[in-house]
């Protein structure tokens, strides 16, 4: 009796244990850990116990096998970083817009400014821009270094190609760099990239607000919708 109990117990545990939304993995893993365990627990359970043992452990080894095959294959949750200061982003003039006369063919005129017409429009999408400072305050801080994440898409119909990820300081606030652009050779269909661009705040830097461009560009000429946003600056504190 006390063996049948022990038993039941083990065996809602180890199913409990799993996942609090129960068994998420792969079914044909599931069975598949269920099956090995069940011969791998006979056996044993037969070298053990005899006969007893081995239904024993056979009925051990399939409930950890299941498990075992559910816990390996389980989709894993991305895992972010806390203090990610999510970027909220204004609408951007576009960046082929200019006040000055252009005097070329693919240029036009309304409303007393000129157009220089607009790139090929881009498939690719810039999402979840993300601010992360070694202080965590949500600022640019002298001689500190901070960085700018965010994800780029292919939302498109077709692949791109030497993608080219721009993050541009627009004020012209001084004592800041940006690192270089690293560029993406290829991006398919549906594919998503983490990109993160570096942002070093100079032992001379004042206090102020300092104003970003984000964009990409493609191989072709196509340009992604612009990302325009502010982030405060900070000069060094002196202790």
């Amino acid at each position: 009796m006390r063996k049948a109990i022990f038993i039941v117990l083990l065996t809602a545990g180890i199913f409990s244990a799993c996942s609090p939304y129960g068994m998420q993995g792969n079914p044909a893993a599931v069975q598949a850990g269920a099956a090995i365990g069940g011969v791998l627990g006979a056996i044993v359970g037969d070298r053990a116990g005899g006969y007893n043992g081995s239904q024993f452990g056979a009925l051990i080894g399939t409930v950890a096998g299941a498990a075992v095959g559910n816990a390996v294959t389980t989709p894993r949750e991305d895992e972010y970083v806390v203090d990610e200061y999510y970027i909220k982003t204004r609408p951007s003039t576009p960046r082929y817009e200019s006040s000055s006369r252009y005097e070329n063919s693919s240029s036009r005129y309304e409303n007393n400014t000129y157009y220089e017409d607009a790139p090929p429009a881009s498939g690719l999408q810039i999402i979840n821009l993300r601010f992360i400072d070694d202080n965590r305050n949500h600022v640019i801080d002298a001689e500190e270094d901070s960085k700018l994440v965010f994800d780029m898409v292919n939302n498109g119909d077709v692949p791109a190609y030497n993608i080219t990820p721009v993050v541009e300081e627009t004020s012209g606030m001084k004592n800041l760099l940006i690192s270089p652009s690293v560029q993406v050779s290829y991006m398919p269909v549906g594919n998503q990239i983490r990109y993160t661009a570096t942002i070093r705040g100079g032992k001379k830097l004042k206090d102020g607000q300092a104003d970003f461009r984000v964009y990409a560009t493609e191989s072709n000429g196509a340009v992604t919708e612009v990302h325009e946003f502010s982030l405060p600056t900070q000069k060094r504190v002196k202790k």
